[in-house]
Parts: C-alpha cells; sequence; structure tokens
C-alpha cells in the first residue's frame, strides 16, 4: 500500500490547483462582466468568512471523528459549487457561491493539515511541513498558469476542470494507504532545537500570516480591474499569479535549509516590511517588469509567513486538529479582511488606492506584532521562579 503521507502531499497540491482555477476564473470572469471594485473585493471576501469558522470546527472534529471522513466532505462542497460557477455569469450569484466554496475548503484544510503533522516533531515536523508547503504551492502555480492560458481560449473549460481534479482528490482520499511514515533519512534527523518559551513566537507568526495574508489577497483581489484597465491579458495576468506563488515555493525550500529562523524574529519583521514596499510598488506600477517584482516579493514574504505560522503552531500544540485550525483560522481571516479593505478603498478613492491602503495596513499589523512581542517576554520574565523569589 502506498503512503498515506504521498497521498496527502497529492491531494494538497491538486486542492490548490483546483482553488487558484476557481478563484482566476471566477474573479476575471466577474471582471470582464464589468464588477465595480467593491464587488470584486466581496467576491474575494465572500468564501473566506465560512472558511474561518469552519476551519476553527473541522480541525477540532478531525481530532474525534477522523481526519479522513471530515476531509472527504471538502471536495464534495468545493466540486458542486465549481459547477454551478460554470452556469452563471451574474456577479451578485458568484458572490454567494464562494460561499459554499469557502465552507468546502474548511472542512479539507485543516484535517488534512493535522494528518500530515500527526506522529511528528522537530525536523521530521519541518520536513513535512515543507513537503506539504512545495505541494500546494506547485498547485497554485499550476493552477494559476493554465487556468489563465485555458481562460483565454475557453472560459467554459477553466471551470470544469478544476471540477475534475476535485472528483480525483475525492477518489484519491477514499484510497487505502498504510500510516504516515517519514523517510529514514529524515527519522534520523528529526532532533532540532525547540522554539524559545515564553517570546512570544507563536502569536507572532500568527499575526504575519493574517497581515501578509490581508494584503496579498487584497491585492490579488481587486487586481483584475487594473489588469483590465491596463490592458494586460488573461495569460499574462495568470503568469503573474503563478511566479507569485513559484516564489513562495522557493522561499519554503529555502526555508528547509536552515533552522536560524526557529529561534529569532527579526527575519520575519524584515520580510514583512518588504512585503509593504511590494505592495505599494503594484500602486505605481505600468509595466508588467514592476509588477512581476513586486508580485515575487509578495509571494516570498507569503510562504516565509504561511510556513513561520504552521510550524510554531504544530510544533507547540499537541492537538494537531485545533492548532491547524486556528492557523488556519487567521490566514483565513486575514484573506477576508484583505480584499474588503482593497474593495472599499477602489470605490471610495479610486484605481490605485487599494494597493498603497494594503501596505499601511501591513505595516500596522507589524507594529503590533512587535508590541506583542515585548508584553509576552515582560509577562515571562515576571512569571520566571528566580524573579519571584
Amino acid at each position: 500500500m502506498p503512503n498515506q503521507l504521498y497521498i496527502l502531499y497529492a491531494v494538497s497540491l491538486l486542492m490548490d490547483m483546483a482553488v487558484a482555477g476557481v478563484v482566476f476564473s471566477v474573479g476575471r470572469r466577474a471582471a470582464e462582466l464589468g464588477a465595480s471594485a467593491g464587488a470584486l473585493g466581496m467576491l474575494g471576501a465572500t468564501w473566506l468568512a465560512p472558511y474561518a469558522v469552519m476551519s476553527l470546527i473541522s480541525g477540532r472534529l478531525s481530532d474525534r471523528w477522523g481526519r479522513r471522513r471530515v476531509a472527504l466532505i471538502g471536495p464534495v462542497l468545493t466540486g458542486a459549487m465549481t459547477l454551478a460557477c460554470a452556469a452563471t455569469t451574474n456577479v451578485n450569484l458568484l458572490i454567494g457561491l464562494t460561499a459554499v466554496f469557502g465552507l468546502g475548503l474548511g472542512f479539507f484544510w485543516p484535517p488534512v493539515i493535522a494528518w500530515i503533522s500527526d506522529g511528528a516533531v522537530g525536523r521530521s515536523l519541518h520536513a513535512r511541513l515543507t513537503r506539504f508547503g512545495v505541494a500546494w504551492n506547485i498547485g497554485l502555480f499550476l493552477g494559476f498558469g493554465m487556468t489563465g492560458w485555458v481562460f483565454q481560449r475557453w472560459p467554459g473549460m477553466a471551470f470544469y476542470i478544476p471540477a475534475a481534479v476535485l472528483a480525483l482528490i475525492f477518489v484519491l482520499l477514499c484510497v487505502p494507504a498504510s500510516p504516515a511514515q517519514d523517510d529514514p533519512l529524515t527519522e534520523l534527523s528529526a532532533a532540532t532545537e525547540t522554539v524559545p518559551a515564553g517570546r512570544g513566537f507563536r502569536k507572532t507568526a500568527w499575526l504575519a500570516n493574517f497581515g501578509v495574508r490581508m494584503t496579498n489577497a487584497g491585492v490579488a483581489a481587486i487586481f483584475p480591474q487594473l489588469a483590465t484597465h491596463l490592458s494586460i491579458a488573461p495569460d499574462t495576468h495568470g503568469g503573474l499569479l503563478a511566479l507569485s506563488n513559484a516564489a513562495a515555493l522557493g522561499m519554503i525550500v529555502a526555508l528547509q535549509c536552515s533552522v536560524y529562523w526557529h529561534s529569532r524574529l527579526w527575519p520575519l519583521w524584515l520580510a514583512q516590511l518588504l512585503g509593504v514596499l511590494a505592495a505599494a510598488t503594484v500602486g505605481i506600477a505600468g509595466q508588467v517588469w514592476l509588477f512581476l517584482a513586486a508580485f515575487v516579493v509578495m509571494g516570498a514574504v507569503g510562504g516565509y509567513s504561511y510556513q513561520a505560522s504552521i510550524f510554531f503552531t504544530l510544533q507547540e500544540m499537541t492537538e494537531k486538529g485545533k492548532g491547524s485550525g486556528l492557523h488556519e483560522a487567521f490566514l483565513a481571516l486575514g484573506m477576508l479582511t484583505g480584499p474588503l479593505l482593497a474593495g472599499g478603498a477602489g470605490n471610495l478613492v479610486g484605481l490605485r488606492a487599494p494597493y498603497f491602503v494594503c501596505a499601511t495596513a501591513l505595516l500596522m499589523v507589524i507594529l503590533a506584532q512587535v508590541a506583542v512581542v515585548i508584553l509576552r517576554r515582560h509577562e515571562y520574565v515576571a512569571c520566571r521562579p528566580e524573579t519571584r523569589a
């Protein structure tokens, strides 16, 4: 029987390939139908509220009922929603259907992440999460890249292909497999230094994941309007998003080569500052190469913040389902907030305003992280026995 881990990596790749296809197709179709910045923001945000709520629930359910049973609901709901979106050109209906999409993803991701991490600690956990990160980023890369090309030629097929991929995911999750096992070399190198206690690493990483996803999602949700305004073709638009995820993949692989970031937070703060500059660059750019540079930086920062959040969470928490649910909830809340902020700014101020609003919001979240760490470390020092003696 196949190793369960490899099936989980495969379905992670396929799920985000389908997600990229659906998100791109829905957003581009709405933009070409004349959707306003506010409508595009709602379209990018509506599915994330049920996703955040269901993530908090499904992770805990999978701790009790089993990972497979809960995860199987995901491709059923998302597949049905994808087929429904293929049949409509009504923007308001597209917005409503994406809520079902988010519900399905909420059933899928926390159980799968917890399933991958079950029984792993230290470098074993780090290695599994790196492979997981590589898998889902390859999925996004392929999904955005191929869907932009397909949408330009056969718009309807851009919905039917993700629906077929979701059906394949359901089949793969049902395949009998041996329990998840690491490679022998990974098991031998499983020891690693622990995350420093009492220094706010997990909370900082949650906020970083929230802030970066807020900014990146806000930019991505509103960019279809700017792309159509500048006559950027769908395949070029899809290519920008694909290369952004390629950068995230590269960052995740690079993080596997070092444990330096396991015990230091300043690199995470520096990376987010680069994300602030990248979002602002989209607000002033007019040439494809400038958009490309900005999207690549945002992708790399997104890969770092995501990996920091998921690693610090699952390293510290024993209830893997609950931990993965919290991690995904912060991600979803960021992705929910970003499109709403960007859409509102676009409606109230103008075409370029959303990108500066997203950059400013991320800067504020960075300052909040620094404040949380300072307060957390003061509390930790005050509670240590030697300080009370």
